[in-house]
């Protein structure tokens, strides 16, 4: 005798795009250089192209500038 089982179907988990310095700026309110100032003193999360590199090219996700957004006294503002 055969037992029947539903299976729920998940949707693939969807997989976020890294954005560039211009674009987490304009996310945060912020001018690129001090959004670059604050990722070198460890305040902003973000991940270099080439950990190894010299000077670091840094890429950004938006889920994680939002929460870093919700976890600070940061007020965000619109770009005009």
């Amino acid at each position: 005798m055969a037992t029947s089982q539903a299976f729920a179907v998940q949707p693939p988990p969807q997989i976020e795009r890294f954005v560039n310095a211009d674009t987490a700026a304009m996310f945060l309110g912020v001018s690129r250089r001090n959004l670059l100032q604050k990722v070198r003193a460890g305040k902003i999360p973000a991940h270099p192209l080439d950990p190894r590199a010299q000077k670091k090219e840094w890429r950004f996700k938006l889920s994680e500038l939002d929460s870093y957004l919700g976890n600070t006294s940061a007020v965000r503002r619109r770009p005009s």
